[in-house]
């Protein structure tokens, strides 16, 4: 809702979403209300203030190990599962007399086994202009940002995850955040004939802060109860600070400071040059590296207004870029000190925590250099725009990096290594159609990229993320000379010529029990493909999305083969012969010995839990076509004149998103991730455990202005 006068304007605005998941006890909800103003105070000065409140409260279900869709694809397809408790409410085990020694019915999972966060934030903006001369103007951008969670998990005294000892688990955890920022600058601008040129000055400041309390505890007493005085207090873990501090919380602080300069330069609106330079200093890193800095600089050149007979041709418009660029990355609060706490066994004292922070650390160092082009032709009804570029990443921060444990630590910050990574994008937008009634406008965005590490540390023959190793062994790691995105895994050993090779005592491959690249989850290209149409009063909107190559480590597979309830387990009983090579000394001659050794799984476990590495549950080169979201829309125009005196416009429509998909991929969905983006680095797409694929969901509304 708006409302206001020609100095002053008020806009009020609320909005309620409650979603219930197709997975039961899985919902959120989210209350959010607005209110932002605008005001010009005199002539040289307008305010705009704005605060927001939001609700929200997730009710979630255990995903990954464990969790309701690995135990539903293992439950014997004979059992009702909707029967998960007997007569007196209790767990119903099928095969084993203590029930917290059989995987959870999925029912008995989701409802047995709840988590919540509650979380309410407030948030405050406001921005300040000032223009005192017609050359200058000074900004003022101000925020602070607000929120306490409150959650819970919670595990029943009879689950899977618990032991009979423990008699359920519970829990709680609670944050504060505090986050206030600012960011002031000034802008000169003055021309000299053909010349433009503009002045940036400016100064920035951050201050976040956030306190965390956790308590965890057994012995439940009530399976109703969600509070942290729901446990035995003898059972009762609680953070550091907490324990030895009086209560306190355990904290992050993050401040930063920073000041920084643009200066541009124009000729005859054809050709800009621009030079900026930022200056930072930041609480993260140790006294000597705590201030750096970093340069950019790019220039463009509009080559149709330089050169005018370009515009004679079916070009009406081209411009060339580039740019050079450096930045920096820091990591997150406390990564340079390392952490005592008390010794409560024998002899007291103190100890190192796992985590080796480093006192050394320094500000990761990127450099980012980039070409690009734009141009339109024929009216402008098609427009082209391509970019290069390519990125050198030095210092590069890695937390939570796992070494040798003779370091005396478990985990590791470090400055490790540095890598390349190279693009080039493409966007071509088209007006296929302009009629009076029908129009079709296209676009298609293409992106490749690939990447290299170029260095790691010589005593690190493979960097890996922890966050990614979720099932066997197979995980997301690289090598120098390889890319970023590979998956490094156990998988068959080969013969000089790539065959596998078979033990000739079983019949059954060799494994090659080394971390190995066995594939690469970048894809080879991306293409994203909008589509909009309108006939009248009628629009239709659609994004389609094509992915190419890129491997995926299907993990649910590997598990339920493990179990017995994969498909490729199915003919379990049919005889066969492996595909390979004898391990008999030969194998790598000339004339090595054909494998003929008859292996029937059924009488051989081993065919399927010991001989069968993470490598064959690598699917390679997976693609897919998927139309993300489709739109349906119409503006009512003048069919809502009887109700104009109260309302301006009036339009319906209904949405459906990831409706379509077509791939090759054996797993569920081969858009998965393994945790969450939380995860630094590239992260653990590509890893299939457990995970969901896309909903369908349809949304239906109505927009109107009164």
């Amino acid at each position: 809702m708006d409302f206001g006068n020609k100095v002053s304007n008020f806009r009020v605005s609320g909005s309620l979403f409650d979603q219930d998941g197709f997975i039961p006890a899985n919902g959120y909800k989210r209350y959010n209300l607005r209110i932002s103003n605008s005001t010009k105070i005199g002539k040289y000065v307008d305010i705009a203030p704005a605060f927001s409140y939001a609700s929200t409260s997730n009710n979630k279900v255990l995903r990954g190990a464990s969790g309701y869709l690995l135990n539903l694809l293992t439950w014997p397809a004979n059992n009702d599962i909707r029967n998960y408790v007997d007569a007196n409410g209790l767990k119903d085990p099928l095969f084993n007399a203590n029930p917290n020694g059989e995987i959870d019915n999925p029912f008995y999972n989701v409802y047995k086994n709840p988590g919540e966060d509650k979380t309410n934030r407030m948030t405050g903006t406001l921005g300040i202009n000032i223009k005192p001369f017609e050359w200058l103007t000074v900004n003022g951008r101000f925020g602070y940002d607000y929120y306490r969670t409150e959650g819970y998990q919670q595990y029943d005294s009879m689950s899977f995850y618990t032991t009979r000892a423990q008699k359920g688990v519970q829990r709680n955890y609670y944050t504060n955040y505090y986050g206030y920022n600012h960011t002031i600058t000034a802008t000169a601008r003055k021309e000299f004939g053909k010349f433009t040129t503009r002045l940036l000055v400016g100064t920035m400041w951050q201050d976040y802060e956030t306190q965390t309390w956790s308590i965890n505890g057994n012995n439940l007493k009530s399976a109703s109860r969600t509070d942290s005085a729901n446990t035995d207090p003898a059972t009762r873990v609680i953070l550091f600070n907490q324990q030895f501090r009086n209560g306190e919380p355990n904290y992050s602080i993050n401040r930063q400071f920073a000041t920084f300069g643009e200066a541009m330069i124009g000729w005859n609106n054809a050709i800009f040059f621009t030079y900026s330079h930022r200056f930072e200093e930041s609480s993260i890193f140790p006294k000597q590296f705590r201030k750096y800095n970093y340069p950019a600089a790019s220039i463009s050149m509009i080559l149709s207004d330089l050169i005018p007979e370009i515009k004679n041709s079916p070009v009406s418009y081209w411009k060339i870029r580039g740019s050079l660029a450096n930045t920096a990355r820091s990591s997150s609060p406390y990564a340079n000190q390392s952490i005592f706490l008390f010794n409560t066994g024998s002899g007291g004292g103190f100890y190192y925590d796992f985590t080796n922070a480093n006192p050394n650390l320094q500000p990761e160092r990127q450099n980012t250099f980039e070409l690009g082009t734009e141009f339109r032709l024929f009216k402008n009804r098609l427009s082209v725009d391509a970019t290069y570029y390519n990125t050198s990443n030095k210092n590069l921060i890695v937390q939570n990096f796992r070494a040798s444990y003779g370091t005396g630590f478990v985990l590791n910050t470090l400055n490790v290594g540095s890598n390349n990574n190279q693009g080039v994008e493409l966007v071509v937008s088209l007006d296929a159609i302009k009629g009076s009634d029908f129009n079709w406008k296209t676009r298609f965005n293409f992106n490749k990229m690939w990447n290299e590490i170029t260095s790691l540390p010589p005593n690190v023959p493979e960097f890996y993320i922890s966050d990614t190793w979720l099932y066997g062994n197979a995980r997301g790691g690289g090598a120098v000379g390889l890319p970023t995105t590979t998956i490094t895994a156990y998988g068959y050993e080969r013969n000089k010529d790539g065959k596998i090779l078979i033990d000739p005592a079983n019949g059954l491959p060799v494994n090659d029990q080394v971390f190995k690249v066995r594939g690469d989850r970048n894809a080879n290209f991306t293409l994203g493909w909008v589509n909009n149409l309108s006939y009248k009063n009628w629009t239709l909107s659609m994004l389609w999305d094509l992915k190419v190559g890129g491997d995926i480590f299907n993990a649910t597979d590997d598990y339920l083969t493990g179990m017995g309830r994969s498909m490729r387990t199915a003919d379990r009983e049919v005889p066969r012969i492996v595909d390979g090579i004898l391990k008999d000394g030969l194998e790598n001659t000339d004339n090595p010995t054909i494998n003929t050794i008859v292996v029937t799984p059924y009488y051989n476990n081993a065919y399927y839990n010991l001989n069968m590495p993470e490598e064959e549950f690598i699917q390679k080169d997976v693609n897919w076509f998927r139309l993300r979201d489709i739109t349906v829309a119409y503006q009512f125009g003048n069919n809502i004149r009887p109700f104009k005196k109260v309302m301006k416009s009036l339009s319906i429509f209904a949405t459906v998103t990831d409706p379509i998909l077509f791939t090759n991929y054996t797993g569920a969905d081969p858009q998965v991730n393994g945790t969450t983006a939380g995860s630094r680095g590239v992260g653990s797409f590509g890893f299939d455990y457990g995970n969901v694929g896309m909903p369908i969901s349809v949304n239906v509304g109505l927009r109107t202005s009164f």
